[in-house]
């Protein structure tokens, strides 16, 4: 499989779970670990657990398992790499307290069925804006 193909499949199990902010950062010939970094917030621990699960279900599906999950039991943050993508998966206020987004900024970045605006910075500053 094309790794293109098995990005818009991770892309697809994410939106059909209804995850939010999915952004895909482009890291191919920036980094030596991998080619995208998809991040995605759940709404709840059980939202992010079941939009890691779906993506497992449907890439095993495709004969593709991934190299390592991480953080599945706890689901505030769930990391699933599947080597060409390492797929980020975060309650909300653990992905804004980790800011993964604000380390990816100057990255190459396509914005997919973000349903909620992204916010760097400080807590306090999330909730000004709010």
């Amino acid at each position: 499989m094309q790794e293109r193909q098995r990005v818009e499949r991770i892309i697809a199990a994410a939106q059909e779970t209804k995850a939010e902010q999915i952004v895909l950062y482009d890291m191919e010939n920036r980094s030596a670990i991998t080619d995208y970094v998809l991040i995605c917030s759940g709404r709840s621990q059980a939202h992010v657990r079941g939009i890691a699960a779906r993506i497992e279900e449907v890439l095993k599906k495709a004969g593709i398992r991934s190299l390592s999950i991480e953080g599945y039991q706890e689901g505030s943050w769930v990391l699933l790499d599947y080597d060409v993508v390492i797929v980020h998966i975060f309650h909300p206020e653990t992905r804004q307290y980790y800011d993964l987004d604000g380390l990816f900024s100057g990255y190459p970045v396509e914005r997919l069925g973000t349903h909620a605006p992204l916010r760097h910075g400080s807590p306090e500053d999330a909730a000004a804006s709010a």
